[in-house]
């Protein structure tokens, strides 16, 4: 097992690629803490884990508020005694509406999630992290995070600065034996595809003839990488963006 006696984090953990990440974080043999913003649906993410042989526990949090991401790494480590690694997975797209008609009140939403909630993310994992003297944090960005896509302004935004954060606080601890990385998924089958492959095939099927692999990634497919990223695998490794989309991105 690649995480062995390993305590693990995951936010936006409900469901989707989260879902998928904490489950195969249990799988590799971690104590996960699945956290989400909708507590019932961390709870069920959890229970499954258990049910399948795994040990997890549910909390709920909004992760743009640092207060809540305190309780949250207080929370992993009053029940699990560490931190080992953790993925920020919360975060939120945005309406497609061009920029000057796109509410600001929209952009604010989606950097305080997308950005600022990885901010304090990292801050708190990383000072738990202190305590082990090791850890490995995964950031997850998009290919909205190096391409630009006209209407989502916001989430493009939000998603390079993701970037940038990670390779900033990469250089930092590295010397504290602490890897950060990040992962940016392409067009992924989680629940809010799957509602557009049901209601509009059309656009689902578009979606696809634009990856030259012809297919979406699976949540489980995004999730292996993480997995890969926060163990000893990938020991070399520090502010590496990691390009997961079926070679949508190919120059």
């Amino acid at each position: 097992m690649l995480l062995k006696d390993k305590v693990a984090l995951v936010t936006g953990g409900g469901q989707g690629i989260g879902e998928a990440i904490a489950k195969v974080y249990a799988k590799e043999g971690a104590k996960v803490v699945v956290a989400d913003i909708n507590y019932e649906m961390a709870l069920n993410v959890a229970n499954e884990i258990n049910n399948n042989g795994g040990e997890a526990l549910a909390f709920k949090a909004d992760v743009t508020n640092n207060s809540e991401v305190k309780k949250m790494v207080e929370f992993t480590l009053d029940n699990f005694g560490k931190l080992d690694c953790a993925c920020n997975n919360a975060g939120k797209s945005s309406a497609t509406i061009n920029l000057v008609d796109k509410p600001v009140e929209n952009f604010n939403e989606v950097l305080d999630l997308d950005v600022r909630g990885v901010f304090f993310c990292c801050q708190e994992e990383i000072k738990a992290m202190h305590q082990n003297g090791s850890g490995a944090i995964v950031n997850i960005s998009s290919t909205s995070g190096i391409l630009g896509n006209p209407g989502i302004t916001p989430y493009n935004t939000s998603k390079h600065a993701v970037l940038g954060l990670t390779k900033s606080v990469a250089l930092e601890e590295c010397k504290n034996n602490i890897r950060i990385n990040a992962v940016c998924p392409g067009v992924t089958e989680t629940p809010l595809i799957k509602n557009v492959r049901d209601n509009d095939p059309k656009t689902y099927q578009l979606f696809c003839t634009q990856i030259p692999l012809g297919r979406l990634a699976n949540p489980e497919e995004i999730a292996n990488v993480v997995l890969f990223l926060s163990c000893d695998m990938s020991s070399y490794m520090i502010g590496a963006t990691v390009i997961v989309d079926g070679g949508v991105t190919i120059e």
